[in-house]
Protein backbone atom coordinates (compact mmCIF):
# COMPACT_ATOMS: atom_id res chain seq x y z
CA UNK A 1 0.00 0.00 0.00
CA UNK A 2 0.94 3.18 -0.81
CA UNK A 3 0.39 7.08 -0.93
CA UNK A 4 0.68 9.68 -3.27
CA UNK A 5 1.68 13.19 -2.03
CA UNK A 6 0.28 16.30 -3.45
CA UNK A 7 3.49 18.55 -4.23
CA UNK A 8 1.02 21.96 -4.42
CA UNK A 9 -0.48 21.10 -1.54
CA UNK A 10 2.52 20.52 0.59
CA UNK A 11 4.38 23.36 -1.32
CA UNK A 12 1.24 26.07 -0.64
CA UNK A 13 1.39 25.57 3.26
CA UNK A 14 5.40 26.60 3.47
CA UNK A 15 4.98 29.13 0.48
CA UNK A 16 1.59 30.67 2.75
CA UNK A 17 4.35 30.54 6.10
CA UNK A 18 7.04 32.17 3.56
CA UNK A 19 4.68 35.02 2.51
CA UNK A 20 3.41 35.78 5.82
CA UNK A 21 6.78 35.99 7.55
CA UNK A 22 7.99 37.83 4.47
CA UNK A 23 4.92 40.45 4.74
CA UNK A 24 5.65 40.88 8.55
CA UNK A 25 9.71 41.16 8.32
CA UNK A 26 9.39 43.86 5.15
CA UNK A 27 5.54 45.21 5.19
CA UNK A 28 4.81 46.70 1.82
CA UNK A 29 8.27 47.24 1.00
CA UNK A 30 8.39 46.53 -2.91
CA UNK A 31 4.87 44.59 -2.73
CA UNK A 32 4.17 44.39 -5.94
CA UNK A 33 7.72 42.52 -7.18
CA UNK A 34 6.96 40.55 -4.29
CA UNK A 35 3.13 39.42 -5.29
CA UNK A 36 4.86 38.59 -8.72
CA UNK A 37 7.53 36.50 -6.88
CA UNK A 38 4.90 34.15 -5.00
CA UNK A 39 3.17 34.11 -8.19
CA UNK A 40 6.67 32.44 -9.31
CA UNK A 41 6.85 30.15 -6.88
CA UNK A 42 3.33 28.90 -6.86
CA UNK A 43 3.67 28.50 -10.93
CA UNK A 44 6.78 26.50 -9.90
CA UNK A 45 4.64 24.00 -7.31
CA UNK A 46 2.22 23.84 -10.14
CA UNK A 47 4.91 22.76 -12.76
CA UNK A 48 6.41 20.08 -10.01
CA UNK A 49 2.64 18.26 -9.19
CA UNK A 50 2.11 18.25 -12.78
CA UNK A 51 5.25 16.76 -14.36
CA UNK A 52 5.23 14.37 -11.12
CA UNK A 53 1.78 13.51 -10.44
CA UNK A 54 2.81 13.57 -7.08
CA UNK A 55 5.61 11.84 -5.37
CA UNK A 56 4.35 7.84 -4.44
CA UNK A 57 5.50 7.06 -0.83
CA UNK A 58 7.26 4.31 -0.41
CA UNK A 59 8.15 3.72 -3.72
CA UNK A 60 6.51 1.72 -5.95
CA UNK A 61 8.10 -0.89 -8.71
CA UNK A 62 7.28 0.98 -12.05
CA UNK A 63 7.09 -1.53 -15.27
CA UNK A 64 9.64 0.58 -16.67
CA UNK A 65 10.81 3.40 -18.24
CA UNK A 66 9.21 5.33 -21.52
CA UNK A 67 12.60 7.30 -23.04
CA UNK A 68 11.65 8.41 -26.50
CA UNK A 69 14.84 10.31 -28.05
CA UNK A 70 13.39 10.76 -31.37
CA UNK A 71 13.11 14.30 -31.90
CA UNK A 72 9.52 15.69 -33.70
CA UNK A 73 8.54 11.73 -32.77
CA UNK A 74 4.91 13.66 -31.91
CA UNK A 75 4.49 14.60 -35.69
CA UNK A 76 4.80 11.02 -36.62
CA UNK A 77 2.82 9.69 -34.08
CA UNK A 78 -0.61 12.65 -35.30
CA UNK A 79 0.51 11.06 -38.96
CA UNK A 80 0.06 7.27 -37.62
CA UNK A 81 -3.01 8.04 -35.69
CA UNK A 82 -4.61 9.73 -38.52
CA UNK A 83 -3.67 7.21 -41.03
CA UNK A 84 -5.30 4.37 -38.47
CA UNK A 85 -8.85 6.70 -37.29
CA UNK A 86 -8.44 10.05 -38.72
CA UNK A 87 -9.25 12.83 -36.65
CA UNK A 88 -10.60 11.08 -33.46
CA UNK A 89 -10.32 10.98 -29.97
CA UNK A 90 -6.77 9.55 -30.16
CA UNK A 91 -5.56 12.07 -32.89
CA UNK A 92 -6.99 15.10 -31.14
CA UNK A 93 -5.69 14.11 -27.76
CA UNK A 94 -2.27 13.41 -29.27
CA UNK A 95 -2.58 17.06 -30.66
CA UNK A 96 -3.74 18.68 -27.12
CA UNK A 97 -0.68 16.91 -25.21
CA UNK A 98 1.83 18.59 -27.61
CA UNK A 99 0.12 21.31 -27.24
CA UNK A 100 0.09 21.29 -23.43
CA UNK A 101 3.92 20.61 -23.87
CA UNK A 102 4.58 23.50 -25.61
CA UNK A 103 2.44 26.02 -23.02
CA UNK A 104 3.61 24.45 -19.79
CA UNK A 105 7.15 26.76 -19.90
CA UNK A 106 5.31 29.84 -21.63
CA UNK A 107 5.15 31.67 -18.31
CA UNK A 108 8.42 30.84 -17.22
CA UNK A 109 9.21 33.43 -20.47
CA UNK A 110 7.11 35.64 -18.99
CA UNK A 111 8.88 35.28 -15.70
CA UNK A 112 12.17 35.62 -16.59
CA UNK A 113 11.26 39.11 -18.71
CA UNK A 114 9.35 40.94 -16.11
CA UNK A 115 10.73 39.45 -12.40
CA UNK A 116 14.02 38.52 -13.63
CA UNK A 117 14.89 41.13 -15.83
CA UNK A 118 16.93 39.00 -18.44
CA UNK A 119 16.32 40.46 -21.89
CA UNK A 120 18.81 38.50 -24.50
CA UNK A 121 16.85 35.31 -26.03
CA UNK A 122 19.97 33.27 -26.07
CA UNK A 123 20.07 33.17 -22.40
CA UNK A 124 16.10 32.81 -21.78
CA UNK A 125 16.76 30.04 -24.24
CA UNK A 126 19.53 27.95 -21.92
CA UNK A 127 17.71 28.56 -19.39
CA UNK A 128 14.24 27.44 -20.30
CA UNK A 129 16.04 24.57 -21.80
CA UNK A 130 17.59 23.39 -18.72
CA UNK A 131 14.55 23.64 -16.47
CA UNK A 132 13.22 21.40 -18.99
CA UNK A 133 15.59 18.69 -18.81
CA UNK A 134 15.42 19.59 -15.52
CA UNK A 135 11.80 18.15 -15.52
CA UNK A 136 12.78 15.58 -17.89
CA UNK A 137 15.91 14.09 -15.75
CA UNK A 138 14.12 13.95 -12.51
CA UNK A 139 10.78 12.32 -14.00
CA UNK A 140 13.49 9.56 -15.36
CA UNK A 141 15.49 9.19 -11.93
CA UNK A 142 12.42 9.91 -9.74
CA UNK A 143 10.21 7.22 -11.85
CA UNK A 144 13.30 4.72 -12.11
CA UNK A 145 13.33 4.87 -8.33
CA UNK A 146 9.65 4.08 -8.08
CA UNK A 147 8.80 7.43 -6.38
CA UNK A 148 6.65 8.99 -9.86
CA UNK A 149 4.49 6.31 -11.34
CA UNK A 150 3.65 6.53 -14.90
CA UNK A 151 5.93 9.30 -16.55
CA UNK A 152 8.45 8.90 -19.14
CA UNK A 153 11.33 11.00 -20.64
CA UNK A 154 10.54 12.35 -23.85
CA UNK A 155 12.82 14.50 -25.86
CA UNK A 156 9.72 16.09 -27.60
CA UNK A 157 8.76 17.66 -24.28
CA UNK A 158 12.14 19.11 -23.68
CA UNK A 159 11.33 20.69 -27.38
CA UNK A 160 8.25 21.83 -26.85
CA UNK A 161 8.57 23.18 -23.27
CA UNK A 162 11.64 25.01 -24.84
CA UNK A 163 9.97 26.49 -27.58
CA UNK A 164 6.87 27.81 -25.03
CA UNK A 165 9.32 29.08 -22.37
CA UNK A 166 10.81 31.18 -25.53
CA UNK A 167 7.73 32.13 -27.53
CA UNK A 168 6.57 33.86 -23.47
CA UNK A 169 9.85 35.73 -23.74
CA UNK A 170 9.08 36.97 -26.89
CA UNK A 171 5.34 37.69 -26.13
CA UNK A 172 6.37 39.22 -23.10
CA UNK A 173 9.38 41.41 -24.68
CA UNK A 174 6.67 43.18 -27.27
CA UNK A 175 4.18 43.74 -24.53
CA UNK A 176 6.84 45.75 -22.69
CA UNK A 177 7.72 47.64 -25.92
CA UNK A 178 4.14 48.38 -26.87
CA UNK A 179 3.72 48.94 -23.17
CA UNK A 180 7.00 51.67 -22.86
CA UNK A 181 6.07 53.05 -26.80
CA UNK A 182 2.18 54.06 -25.59
CA UNK A 183 3.89 55.61 -22.58
CA UNK A 184 6.00 57.45 -24.20
CA UNK A 185 3.33 58.83 -26.77
CA UNK A 186 1.31 59.93 -23.84
CA UNK A 187 3.90 61.38 -21.82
Amino acid sequence: MYSTYNLLFIGLIILLIYIIVDVIKNKTDNLFRRLIFYSFIFYLLCIAQLTTGGIAFPPQNDYGQIIQLIPFYFIIDWLRIYDYNGFDWFFWNSVKLSFYNLIMLAPLGVYLSILFQHTKISKVFLIVFLISLTIEISQLILGYFGFVLGRGTNVDDLILNTLGGVIGFILMQFLKRLYDNKFKNNH
